[in-house]
């Protein structure tokens, strides 16, 4: 049964939004009548497909974050290990999900389940969000008949993955701060301290020890290329960002 987004007003004038099951939008449009609700706007929710039959994202850059996927695996775990048939669960899942994208990518799957296809074969429609590793282990849990038994696995995998990175990141904050405010110290003393320092040494006319010549020969070097050297640097900073969020790293 497709899954369709809605926009209906309620009987006090409230603008309701939501995701319902129907067989056709004419369907959908009865069913909110019944609830109650005149509905404004029903749209069927289909994934829109490139010409290799991957799914496009709503949005630029949009995913399921890895918060998103552990819960995501957690929950159809939990509802597959309760007895609940996978067209059911996903059911649940899509009526519980709060974000847009998550309930548009579940209600995606969804339909491909009932249209046939293996779940493995529905989350591969969506290569952003789920790593081929996280693929071939459901595949591999769809053949041997223990899929919950694998979610539940992946969802632990997930969660304590998740937990590493986020000790990991908040390891690295203070001394990232500290190495921030030194950097700006120092280039602060390059850039203004620096040179009026070396005007009262040009008046003297005497040699300079090395180590003095080499700060100025750094302090020149800032004031001309300064801008160029930080302009790299973010640039690196910003590959390595897009590098960690390729899902196929974050399962490594």
């Amino acid at each position: 049964m497709p899954a369709f987004r809605y926009e209906a007003v309620d009987a006090g004038g409230i603008t309701r939004k939501g995701v319902l099951n129907a067989d056709s939008p004419r369907a959908a449009r009865s069913d909110l009548r019944l609830q109650g609700l005149t509905p404004l706007n029903v749209e069927a929710i289909a994934a829109q497909l490139d010409e290799s039959g991957v799914a496009r994202s709503r949005g630029f850059g949009e995913r399921l974050s890895q918060v998103e996927l552990a819960l995501f695996t957690r929950q159809l775990a939990s509802l597959l290990e309760a007895g609940l048939p996978l067209e059911q669960a996903f059911t649940a899942l899509l009526e519980q999900a709060e974000r847009a994208y998550m309930r548009d990518l579940i209600a995606s799957i969804r339909s491909e389940v009932m249209g046939g296809a293996p779940f493995s074969a529905a989350l591969s429609r969506h290569p952003r969000d789920f790593a081929e590793i996280y693929r071939a282990l459901v595949a591999s849990g769809e053949q041997i008949g223990q899929l919950a038994r694998v979610l539940a696995r992946l969802a632990d995998y997930i969660e304590r993955r998740n937990a590493l990175v986020q000790r990991v990141r908040l390891a690295f904050t203070y001394p990232a701060i500290v190495t921030v405010v030194a950097f700006a110290i120092v280039i602060f003393l390059l850039t203004y301290v620096v040179p009026q320092i070396v005007s009262v040494f040009a008046n003297t006319k005497q040699k300079l020890p090395v180590l003095t010549t080499m700060m100025l020969a750094v302090s020149d070097f800032t004031r001309a290329y300064g801008i160029y050297v930080a302009l790299i640097v973010i640039a690196l900073w910003v590959a390595w960002r897009r590098a960690l969020r390729n899902p196929a790293l974050k399962l490594r």
